[in-house]
Parts: structure tokens; C-alpha cells; sequence
């Protein structure tokens, strides 16, 4: 087990979490699987829930956020490029598939993403290791 000795900047966590690495040091491998989060860090041992029951209630919030953000905005762009002729049925099952399916696919970034966010706002203690 390693601790950083000198905390990462705001900029540098926030990199790592977009890389699925370890905000606090940079250490691949968070995940057991795409959905499924280590209960901490391999390298520095930092517990990756933070000890407060409701840690990821943020996260899942960020999710469904980006996951809507991510739809409309592919919807309008695909509406665009193909306006006036516009494709009502295959919209209509691309857009079922992509609601579903937006929210797994953007899950990992928003778990380590809100864990960047609160090691900035808070961060790591003793304890949190």
C-alpha cells in the first residue's frame, strides 16, 4: 500500500476519475466488472465508498443526468441531419434502446467522477484508508 504524499490536484483527480484511475493515485482497476466498484483501491487502499451509506446517491444522479444529456442531444443531431425526412420508427426503437443502455455505459465515469468530486470537497482522512 502506497499514499501519495503530496494530494493530487483538483485538475489531476478529476483526469483520473475520466480514466477510471484512482482519483487519489492514479491506479487502474476500481472495477470488479463494468458495474460492480472495488471496496477500495488496490494501491492506496483509500475505501472507495468514502463509509457514508448514501456516497453514491450523487453519482446516480449524475448518471441519469448525463445518460438524458447524452440522448437529446443524439436525438437532436439525428433529427437534424435527417429533417424533413425523418425515420419516426426507427427512432422510436433506437431511442428505447439507447435509454437503456446510455445509463450502463456512462455508469463507471459518474461512480469515480463523484468520488473525484468529493475527495476535492473533502478530502481524504486517515480513516478514509
Amino acid at each position: 500500500m502506497t499514499t501519495p504524499t503530496v494530494l493530487p490536484t483538483p485538475g489531476r483527480r478529476i483526469a483520473r476519475a475520466l480514466t477510471l484511475r484512482c482519483p487519489e493515485c492514479g491506479a487502474s482497476g476500481l472495477f470488479r466488472h463494468w458495474l460492480q466498484l472495488r471496496p477500495r483501491c488496490m494501491r492506496c487502499a483509500l475505501r472507495l465508498d468514502r463509509g457514508k451509506p448514501d456516497h453514491f446517491v450523487g453519482a446516480y444522479l449524475v448518471n441519469l443526468i448525463l445518460a438524458e444529456l447524452l440522448f437529446a442531444g443524439g436525438l437532436g443531431v439525428w433529427l437534424v441531419a435527417v429533417w424533413p425526412a425523418v425515420p419516426w420508427d426507427e427512432i422510436q426503437y433506437v431511442a428505447v434502446a439507447a435509454m437503456l443502455l446510455s445509463p450502463l455505459v456512462t455508469y463507471p465515469f459518474t461512480r469515480t467522477m463523484w468520488l473525484a468530486a468529493d475527495l476535492i470537497f473533502d478530502p481524504p482522512k486517515a480513516s478514509d484508508r
